[in-house]
């Protein structure tokens, strides 16, 4: 019966072993599981500690339990998780004491059940502030390959000897157990950290790589900004972005980029407000979280128009140097609290980025600013010069609108250009200078329209950059015989002294809003700069117009002079042929001159005066044939200034005697309405020898020599 009752106790006390073990193991797996259910959660590592930390606290009798890792190259413990009698605290990293470099070293657990004051200095332990030396400690570590990663401790402040043997082997074999599991959170927390600062990065670079993608696509500063604005909204959840830069000489700011729900906003420039200097001077950023009105009070904010109230909002500024010359704002109409602080962090790490960025886009956008303004000059002046270039080489006015016309031309995006002047007198334009598509134009001149009356009126540009048949109606325009219907038109005035003289006109036919400000203002400019030029050019014309009447007249006079003079010395009328003739070959640029008369009655014509570079050989009468038969049946003048074989051939010419000419001058005497006689001068050296002018000084001499003769 004794051996049967031994046998029974041995066997329930057996039972009861398996039993504690049976609740340890279970008691293990739960918290075990606590890290897994962390994991599966996808909870960040604190959450895990924090979870793991308060099942170690239902299971043992401490009323402390305390989580730490170790910084081995930090020589510091991160204490992740520490709760005294119910009350959380959060203390900083602190550096390794000895029992902490004992764990390490051993490891092995560090079990203290009293005289915990003693065994404390030894260790060199320090209370944290705020909480109490225990009078039981248990420390057991937690170990990784070869490696402690840290300790888990459980304290009882009331008692000593209050951890039991069964305490230090759950303990271990929790810190066992837990040691991979929490370590495998850390590294997924790692993990999940890295991909966060590799998203940050990236957002940051794709911010960064909006702006060189600007630069590289030589986008002006408006387009970077809206690129760069469009980056940020996608990145965050914020119905609202703003950026604005600092005009400190000002104190404005600028808005450049302004999107509230979609909609754009383009508001004017204002003066600072108490938020704005904030920024500017304490370079920190500002965030708004929660009692908006309360911030409006303060800041002295206002709701821009057209906009809603904010609840969030963060304005982190953007620094070159130690100047804030502008910022960036997220804001939340919708929720407080809105931006969290990775929110917070990537828009500090981007303003950071972006700073150097914008501000290389800044300068590169005023280089190329500046350049463009250069180029404007430049464009100017060459214009400008090539009116001078005219005067200096004393070509006609003519001449000089198409030097201009064509440089004009060079400069700008535009099929069509138009140089016209104003007959006031008369009320109409004269095209100087047209020409589409590289075909040149000679309109007749026209009556003003409703257009060219306003440009005098109001001496303003009219640009219409679209819906061009509604501006035809309105200023009754129409198309120039041959050309084509534009869709974008620029017509800017010439004004000397208050009256619109002239106008330049710019024409696209192929797309409408072909002409920016840019274009506006080069050409203003240069119409400006033009108008006295052209009007010193046109009076320059205008004066040499009557030089050459004066030369004319006093050459025509000198003819008739030559013929007064041989009647009154009674010469005979051989020698008064051979006077004129001489008089007229020195007047004008020909090698060959001859003067011969017409017997109508017999329609012969005979010889009178002929110099061909010196040889004065006389052909006798003959029958007339070729151009001179034309000159006597039509008694118009005749110029024929290049291709002379074919003319020859049209006319049936034939060269009697002589070189064959390049450039042929015929005008008719005629008296009451007769001909009867033909002046000749001809070039063997060049075509177009003989100019309107000539054309018409030859003619007046021949209408006074005839009667004179």
């Amino acid at each position: 019966m004794t051996k049967e009752i031994s046998a029974y106790e041995a066997l329930e006390k057996t039972i009861e072993q398996l039993s504690a073990q049976l609740n340890q193991r279970t008691e293990e797996l739960a918290v075990i599981n606590s890290v897994q259910e962390g994991l599966a959660k996808e909870m960040d590592i604190q959450a895990i500690y924090d979870l793991v930390g308060n099942r170690i606290r239902e299971l043992f009798d401490a009323q402390v339990v305390g989580i730490a890792t170790f910084d081995h190259e930090k020589q510091t413990e991160n204490i992740n998780y520490l709760i005294e009698k119910g009350e959380r605290y959060y203390p900083v990293p602190r550096p390794l004491n000895t029992l902490r470099k004992h764990l390490i070293q051993t490891k092995e657990k560090v079990l203290i059940n009293k005289n915990f004051e003693v065994v404390a200095e030894a260790f060199g332990m320090k209370k944290i502030p705020g909480t109490e030396h225990p009078k039981s400690a248990l420390y057991v570590p937690m170990v990784i390959g070869d490696k402690v990663t840290g300790n888990i401790s459980i304290q009882n402040i009331d008692r000593e000897n209050a951890i039991s043997d069964s305490d230090v082997r759950l303990l271990e074999t929790l810190a066992n157990t837990m040691g991979v599991a929490l370590e495998n959170a850390r590294l997924f927390d790692e993990t999940t950290r890295l991909l966060k600062e590799t998203e940050q990065q990236k957002a940051e670079l794709g911010v960064i790589n909006s702006v060189q993608e600007g630069l590289a696509k030589e986008l002006d500063m408006q387009a970077i900004y809206d690129l760069v604005g469009d980056r940020i909204r996608e990145l965050f959840n914020a119905q609202a972005v703003v950026i604005a830069t600092f005009d400190h000489d000002t104190a404005t700011e600028h808005f450049k980029y302004l999107i509230e729900d979609g909609q754009r906003f383009y508001l004017a420039s204002r003066p600072y407000d108490k938020l704005r200097q904030h920024l500017i001077v304490t370079r920190q950023k500002i965030v708004i979280n929660s009692n908006y009105e309360a911030a409006y009070a303060k800041f002295g904010l206002k709701t821009l128009p057209g906009t809603n109230p904010t609840k969030s909002a963060v304005f982190v500024p953007l620094i070159i140097g130690d100047k804030v010359n502008s910022y960036i704002s997220l804001q939340n109409n919708e929720i407080e609290n809105a931006f969290s602080e990775s929110d917070i962090r990537l828009l500090e790490t981007l303003a950071n980025s972006m700073s150097v960025a914008l501000e290389n886009a800044r300068l590169f956008d005023e280089t190329t600013r500046l350049l463009k303004e250069t180029e404007q000059r430049t464009a100017e002046l060459a214009v400008i010069n090539s009116v001078q270039e005219g005067l200096a080489r004393e070509l006609d006015m003519k001449a000089i609108y198409d030097l201009v016309g064509n440089k004009i031309r060079d400069v700008f995006d535009a099929q069509a250009v138009i140089i016209a002047t104003f007959d006031h007198d008369a009320g109409t334009e004269k095209f100087n200078y047209m020409i589409e598509k590289g075909e040149r134009y000679y309109a007749e001149p026209r009556r003003y329209d409703k257009l060219r009356y306003q440009l005098i009126m109001t001496k303003q540009k009219i640009l219409i950059n679209n819906n061009i048949e509604e501006a035809f109606k309105e200023f009754g325009l129409k198309v120039v015989a041959g050309t084509e219907m534009p869709k974008s038109l620029l017509f800017v005035p010439l004004i000397v002294g208050n009256k619109v003289t002239s106008y330049v006109s710019l024409q696209n036919a192929d797309k409408e809003n072909a002409f920016k400000e840019a274009d506006v203002r080069l050409l203003e400019t240069l119409a400006n700069s033009m108008s006295v030029a052209l009007e010193n050019a046109r009076l320059f014309d205008e004066t040499n117009r009557l030089l050459k009447e004066t030369e004319q007249r006093t050459s025509e006079l000198a003819v008739i002079n030559s013929v007064q003079e041989g009647l009154v010395a009674q010469m005979d009328m051989q020698s008064i042929y051979d006077l004129v003739g001489e008089k007229i070959r020195h007047i004008f640029n020909a090698q060959i001159v001859d003067i011969v008369i017409y017997d109508k009655t017999k329609n012969v014509i005979e010889d009178r005066y002929a110099n061909e570079k010196g040889d004065r050989t006389l052909l006798e009468a003959r029958e007339p044939k070729g151009f001179r038969k034309h000159v006597i049946n039509s008694r118009q003048p005749l110029v024929i200034n290049k291709d002379l074989e074919k003319h020859l051939a049209e006319y049936d010419n034939e060269i009697l005697i002589g070189e064959i000419p390049k450039s042929n001058l015929f005008v008719p005497l005629i008296l009451r309405g007769e001909v009867n006689g033909i002046i000749s001068l001809q070039n063997t050296d060049q075509e177009n020898a003989f100019s309107d002018s000539d054309v018409s000084l030859l003619t007046t001499l021949a209408n006074s020599m005839s009667v004179a003769l």
